[in-house]
């Protein structure tokens, strides 16, 4: 046979093989599509990750075998419902298992990153971020991707200029730079570097966290003056700090051992574990909170003795819905002293409606007896719940022992009077309460919410018409004109007969708040006594279909529609 022939024969046979191949693939294909047990656990499992049930959906996927090869929205779906169950090994190989082009996109990328981090396979972290093929859209992925090359340049041993890329590096969030540099310098050990990092966050009251590692870095040396000095500060300059809070109890008996575990400043998956936490809370922030959870859960692989960050991911749970498996992290939570025990006790209480509430906030009273330490903010977040569900007699028992307890008057103190005023004001009991919101205003006169709320308490019993309105026009500047101030301004001049500026500005009221009845209802009144009446019917006709609108202010509205302004009164019934 020559070689033509040869290669004739060669290339028909290849073809024909190759083609039975494809035929053998795509009907393999087809039947796994086809199954119905393929198809109903991955139907189920993609519904439970719909619901953020993490653990049902992984146990759905888990049946599907070899889907994978074939589906790449499987891929995402499973890998994310690893991680979100804390299977990042699993994840990992399953990662690894697909073709390289896969592997270079997000978020597969990041976990191969996070993973071979851990196992000190160093060599490998560049070329998982070298060219991340994530969309630049999302500029705190960007931001996430630049700050993995520093850890990757620390892991390495690239250490020479590390600040200086951290001051050069483009970014739109300053303060991630500065964590950084704080993190990385206490790996280094760099004392002048810390100590120049830590002055700068010194005064930042939404890095108060940071001040934590700061903290640990004495506690390694021994040094208690200067640990005392720190609690003390940050205490001031944030007196609901958890961490500090159990911070400051642990200093009076000297038992700092649960918490000086949570952060080893020369274990370098600490430090990454950090900045996977940090962006988890932006993820919260901006109400992502799947995509939240799944940092977090990289950021636990990294350190899992961080515990208190657990209360990031209750809060998650708890927007997802997901009560039971936030009551297991809760569990975690209150073992780690008497502020993380309240704090947990309290979740239960607000957002756990299986408990018993009556014997959870007799625990909770029962628990504020017992500890003399922060008793004031807790009486008074007791109180806000008993607020929050009309129990208005005994939310001012709770305030009025918040405020006995208090030591000084501070700035932010306006708070505490101002909510006892709201609970005396529903209670009827109107002299305290005007007693209390001018209380607030004599500590901060320049609060929005408290002089609408007196302002309008005013209008609603026809008293200090004009002093309500002054104080009206400066609560709209204050609070750059909110929708609902604007309401209670409007409504003052309706009052004073001044039905133009009332139209005027109720229209703005209107526009802004599309959701709040009262809005409605004011703005129908003065658009009826403008001689507008088809369009204050409509106004009103639009109010009753709100989904938040009261039973009362709904009938209200009903009879004005019917009898109009004038004769709605004379109908009541």
């Amino acid at each position: 046979m020559n070689k033509k022939i040869f290669y004739i024969v060669f290339f028909l046979l290849f073809i024909a093989n190759y083609s039975h191949l494809n035929a053998n693939i795509l009907e393999n294909k087809k039947r796994l599509v086809k199954n119905s047990n393929y198809f109903s656990n991955y139907l189920s499992g993609s519904v439970s990750l719909q619901k953020n049930d993490s653990r049902k959906a992984y146990n759905f996927f888990e049946n599907i075998e070899n889907l994978g090869i074939y589906h790449s929205e499987f891929n995402l779906k499973y890998v994310e419902t690893l991680v979100n169950n804390g299977k990042i090994e699993e994840a990992y190989l399953f990662i690894k298992k697909l073709d390289k082009s896969n592997q270079s996109l997000y978020p597969f990328n990041l976990i191969l990153f996070v993973h071979d981090f851990k196992k000190e396979r160093y060599s490998k972290l560049q070329s998982y971020i070298s060219l991340p093929k994530q969309s630049s859209s999302d500029p705190l992925l960007l931001e996430l991707y630049q700050n993995l090359s520093l850890w990757a340049d620390l892991s390495n041993k690239n250490t020479e200029d590390l600040n200086g890329k951290i001051n050069r590096s483009n970014s739109s969030f300053k303060n991630v730079s500065l964590t950084q540099k704080i993190l990385i310098n206490l790996y280094l050990d760099n004392q002048k570097n810390i100590d120049i990092n830590f002055s700068e966050i010194s005064n930042k009251k939404e890095l108060g966290r940071y001040n934590y590692f700061y903290l640990s870095y004495y506690l390694e040396k021994n040094n208690k003056d200067k640990i005392n000095d720190i609690i003390k500060q940050n205490l001031e300059i944030s007196s609901e700090n958890l961490l500090f809070k159990q911070l400051f109890l642990d200093s009076r008996e000297n038992k700092f051992y649960k918490i000086d575990n949570f952060y080893k400043r020369k274990n370098i998956n600490h430090g990454l574990a950090e900045l996977l936490y940090l962006f988890a809370n932006f993820y919260q922030n901006y109400e992502q909170v799947q995509i939240s959870n799944f940092y977090l859960n990289l950021s636990e692989y990294l350190n899992p003795n961080f515990l208190s960050n657990k209360i990031l991911k209750v809060e998650n749970l708890i927007t997802l819905n997901n009560l039971e498996e936030s009551e297991k992290e809760i569990k975690i939570i209150e073992k780690l002293g008497k502020e993380f025990n309240w704090y947990a006790n309290l979740t239960r209480l607000r957002f756990l409606p299986n408990n018993n509430t009556d014997k959870q906030i007799n625990l909770l009273e029962n628990f504020l007896k017992n500890n003399e330490f922060f008793a004031s903010e807790k009486y008074f977040e007791l109180a806000n719940f008993l607020r929050a569900n009309k129990n208005y007699s005994k939310s001012i028992e709770l305030y009025e022992k918040s405020i006995a307890l208090k030591k000084d008057k501070r700035d932010h103190d306006w708070i505490y009077y101002y909510n006892l005023a709201i609970s005396q004001e529903r209670a009827g009991a109107w002299e305290n309460a005007e007693k209390n919101f001018l209380q607030a205003l004599k500590i901060s006169p320049k609060q929005p919410e408290v002089l609408n709320y007196l302002a309008y308490s005013w209008l609603e019993k026809k008293i200090n018409l004009d002093k309500a309105k002054e104080m009206l026009v400066e609560a709209v500047n204050l609070s750059k004109g909110r929708g609902y101030i604007l309401d209670s301004l409007g409504w003052a001049y309706f009052l004073l007969k001044d039905f133009d500026k009332a139209e005027e500005i109720l229209q703005t009221a209107y526009e802004k708040e599309p959701s709040e009845a009262v809005i409605y209802d004011h703005y129908g009144d003065v658009l009826w006594t403008n001689g507008k009446q088809i369009q204050a019917r409509y106004v009103w006709q639009n109010a009753i279909k709100l989904k938040n609108i009261e039973q009362d202010l709904k009938e209200s509205i009903n009879k004005k529609i019917i009898f109009g302004l004038d004769d709605a009164d004379k109908n009541k019934s």
